[in-house]
C-alpha cells in the first residue's frame, strides 16, 4: 500500500514525470491509450477514462491534463486505507509500544511515524497498521510488527500474566521518572545529547521500564 506521505511525494513529483512521459510524443500517446483502456478495465474505482474520446489525442496539452489528473487518482486510490488493513487510535498505539499516550502524540509531532501528522487538539489520530515508525536507532518498523510483536508475548504468556504487583510496580516507575525530569523519556533525557553519570543511569533503566511495561515476559517460564 502506498501510505499518505509517499502519496504527498509523488502528487508533488507528478508534474514532472507526466513531462518526461511526453518528451517523446508517439511513445506518450501509445502509453496514454494503453493506460487509460487498462484502468478502465480493471480499476475498482472507476476513473471515468470511458468518457475520454479520441480527439484528446489531438490536443498534448489536454492530454497532457488528463494524465496527471490519472496520476493523481491512482495515487489517491492507492494510498486510500483497505477494509482489511487495521487503524490504530493513539491509545491503543500507546498499549502496543508500552509507552504513554502522551508520548505517542509526541512521537507524531516528531515525525517518527512516517506521513502522519497531528489532527486537532483533542482529536485522537487513528494510523494505520502500514504507517513506518522510525526508531531512535533509526531503523524503520511498520505498525503491523510492533502489534504482531506484542501479541506474540502475550500469547507467550498465556496464563501466566503480570502479577497486579509487577504491574503496579512498573507504572509507579515510569511515573517517577516523568515527575523526576518533568516529561515523558522522549522531550527530556532522549533529547540530550550528553547525558551525567546519574543520567545515563536513570535513561537506561527508564528505557527498560517503558519496553518492559507491555511486553515483558515472565521470568519464572524462562527460569530467568
Amino acid at each position: 500500500m502506498l501510505t499518505m506521505f509517499e502519496k504527498r511525494v509523488f502528487d508533488d513529483k507528478a508534474e514532472n514525470i507526466t513531462e518526461r512521459i511526453f518528451e517523446n510524443e508517439n511513445e506518450s500517446i501509445l502509453f496514454f491509450k494503453v493506460l487509460v483502456n487498462y484502468l478502465d478495465m480493471t480499476s475498482k474505482n472507476k476513473l471515468g477514462l470511458d468518457k475520454l474520446s479520441e480527439s484528446v489525442l489531438e490536443n498534448s496539452l489536454e492530454m497532457k491534463a488528463y494524465f496527471l489528473e490519472t496520476l493523481k487518482a491512482m495515487a489517491e486510490i492507492a494510498a486510500r486505507a483497505d477494509e482489511l488493513t487495521p487503524v490504530y487510535t493513539t491509545g491503543q498505539l500507546a498499549k502496543y509500544f508500552g509507552v504513554s499516550i502522551t508520548t505517542i502524540n509526541n512521537w507524531i509531532n516528531e515525525g517518527k511515524f512516517i506521513g502522519v501528522e497531528r489532527i486537532e487538539k483533542n482529536i485522537q489520530s487513528r494510523i494505520s497498521a502500514d504507517t513506518l515508525w522510525k526508531a531512535k536507532t533509526g531503523k524503520l518498523y511498520s505498525v503491523a510488527q510492533i502489534v504482531k510483536e506484542w501479541e506474540e508475548e502475550q500469547k507467550a504468556l498465556g496464563n501466566n500474566r503480570y502479577d497486579t504487583d509487577e504491574v503496579k510496580f512498573l507504572t509507579e516507575q515510569l511515573v517517577l521518572y516523568e515527575k523526576k525530569y518533568g516529561g515523558d523519556f522522549e522531550g527530556t533525557l532522549g533529547l540530550k545529547e550528553e547525558l551525567s553519570s546519574e543520567e545515563q543511569t536513570d535513561a537506561a533503566a527508564w528505557s527498560y521500564f517503558r519496553r518492559k511495561f507491555d511486553g515483558l515476559r515472565d521470568d519464572k517460564l524462562t527460569g530467568n
